[in-house]
């Protein structure tokens, strides 16, 4: 039975404090527990509750740093309102350095899994508690993610169009990030993912997609500020926080539908492009090329796109997504 010791709103009651802890969901074979962190600041006036998490999926790390970061930076006494951050939902799999978490004896994606459920596997359970006892309780929420072990994604951040109030509030919240590349969710080709799900339970929730393994060594640092900026933007948006927000001009954005292509054979994935690149319908993307060296495969782009998220690792198997091509909208 997954732990009912936790209640929020008592946390959130009182003003002024910064709290962070464990939650303890289930206990596991060696004795040791299923847990769920999180960081709160509760700030010393009355305001909007926002959540920001990551590790939906435990290998996609730069969110998590960063909401760390943040709960340390902010002063509860010039925040209005409660920041909640959950570093890893899904503990299990950010401890395994894994997408999933390996405790379930089958393949199970958390971000496949919400609203959850609270009889299912460990990662249902999870997911079943966090949504009846975060998600729901939250004004509006960022949900980190990113090109974890195999893939790059350039920062984006999604927003559900502006045909209901609920996707309108997302829409100021993506535009509010500071991201340079919007992209409109409305059509996601997979159900159970969490912005789906906490908008039928009214609850905006904003993606935002960044980094992956290609930016590990190089570019870490940055990918944390640009996501400790977009939870403080968002922030100030809905005044939160004092500030002003460095909004990127209307004419610099891109906004996009993603598709995923993926690859019909296995072997080194060779790119031929770079992200953000803007090519033709029918250009080769990528060659794949088997371990003798003899080209047995290509990725063209399926019509006029940006380049926003490929297949960073070396070698790619048939199935595998090999790029994210962003169709201008």
């Amino acid at each position: 039975m997954l732990s009912k010791k936790f209640d929020l709103e008592e946390v959130i009651a009182k003003r002024n404090q910064k709290v962070c802890g464990f939650i303890d969901l289930a206990q596991k074979v060696d004795s040791s527990m299923v847990r769920l962190p999180y960081m709160i600041v509760c700030g010393a006036e009355e305001g909007p509750v926002f959540l920001a998490d990551c590790c939906v999926h435990g290998d996609e790390y730069e969110g998590a740093e960063a909401i760390s970061k943040l709960y340390h930076e902010i002063d509860p006494a010039k925040l209005k309102g409660t920041f909640i951050g959950v570093p890893a939902v899904n503990l299990e799999a950010f401890n395994a350095g894994c997408r999933i978490a390996p405790i379930d004896w089958s393949y199970q994606d958390m971000n496949r899994a919400f609203p959850g459920n609270p009889s299912g596997m460990i990662t249902s359970r999870v997911a079943y508690f966090y949504f009846e006892n975060f998600v729901k309780k939250a004004d509006f929420n960022i949900s980190f993610h990113g090109g974890g072990n195999g893939l790059y994604l350039e920062p984006l951040a999604t927003h559900m169009g502006q045909d209901s109030e609920v996707g309108k509030i997302t829409y100021r919240m993506a535009r509010a990030t500071g991201m340079k590349v919007q992209w409109q969710i409305k059509n996601i080709p997979f159900a159970g993912g969490l912005p789906t799900e906490a908008e039928k339970a009214g609850i905006p929730c904003t993606v935002i997609e960044l980094g992956g393994q290609g930016v590990r060594v190089d570019h870490r640092d940055e990918m944390i500020e640009i996501s400790v900026n977009a939870m403080k933007n968002v922030m100030i948006e809905f005044d939160m926080l004092d500030g002003e927000i460095e909004r990127v001009p209307e004419a610099e954005l891109t906004d996009v539908e993603i598709t995923y292509i993926h690859t019909d054979e296995g072997g080194y994935h060779k790119m031929r492009v770079k992200p953000m690149d803007f090519v033709k319908e029918g250009t080769i993307c990528s060659d794949i090329v088997d371990i003798f060296g003899n080209k047995v495969s290509e990725v063209r782009a399926p019509f006029d796109c940006y380049i926003v998220g490929f297949w960073s690792y070396s070698t790619i198997h048939p199935g595998n997504w090999a790029f994210l091509f962003g169709k201008p909208l």
